[in-house]
């Protein structure tokens, strides 16, 4: 079930698996910065070369689709709310893209990256700043990313579960609560299963792990990053 769900990693051999997950996480920061100020134009740029390594990744929309349709209701409010603001096509078009680009990033991102390898990535670097414990903020970070799938694998778990058991909709508020209280307790579930796992393998939060080395790959892709954001400052 785990594999057809959103924001769970692949072990694949493409071109955004080999790069090391430091230089995928700077890089998504630089696209986010740079989506806040860009046009438009710049901002239909961002969002086709992301959907060119989406495209590239192998990413499974498909089976992504029951997930998707949170995101879309957000896209719908976003819109709506924007459109109302200003009354400007351009402007809403504008902040749609801008939000469809951070979730394709974070989809990208999370696809590719193992949250173990992440967290070594990023606590061989943060560990160099000063008055900063590095592989401790590295493997919250870690943790943090391997629960966000929990939110999606429970969502699906207790809606299947409530089809199964033929349950009545007619009373939507009714629905709401009772398919919320069941996704709040299988997280509370799923979240004890993953403190005892933790527990069992002896997790310490300020271990020093091996560093990742980096690859031509990683170097590819900040050039490809830097010509974007070149690209963007210049239409």
């Amino acid at each position: 079930m785990a594999e057809a769900l959103i924001f769970h990693y692949r072990k694949q051999e493409t071109f955004l698996n080999h790069c090391n997950p430091a230089t995928k996480f700077l890089s998504v920061i630089i696209l986010c910065i740079l989506l806040v100020s860009s046009s438009l134009l710049g901002t239909s740029l961002i969002s086709a070369i992301l959907l060119l390594l989406a495209v590239q990744q192998h990413l499974p929309l498909r089976q992504y689709k029951r997930e998707l349709r949170f995101f879309f209701i957000l896209m719908a409010l976003i819109g709506l709310t924007d459109y109302l603001a200003n009354y400007q096509w351009t402007s809403t078009a504008n902040a749609l893209l801008r939000f469809f680009s951070i979730i394709l990033c974070g989809m990208l991102l999370a696809d590719s990256t193992s949250p173990d390898d992440l967290a070594r990535s990023l606590g061989s670097i943060l560990n160099h700043i000063p008055l900063i414990n590095g592989w401790r903020i590295a493997s919250g970070i870690e943790l943090t990313i391997s629960m966000l799938p929990m939110i999606f694998d429970a969502s699906l778990e207790a809606s299947v579960a409530r089809k199964a058991r033929l349950e009545n909709n007619r009373h939507p508020y009714r629905a709401i609560i009772g398919l919320t209280t069941s996704i709040f307790s299988l997280l509370l579930d799923k979240a004890e299963d993953l403190s005892i796992a933790l527990e069992a393998r002896n997790f310490n939060p300020d271990k020093i792990r091996a560093r990742l080395p980096y690859k031509k790959v990683d170097l590819l892709l900040i050039l490809l990053v830097i010509g974007l954001v070149m690209l963007i400052r210049m239409v």
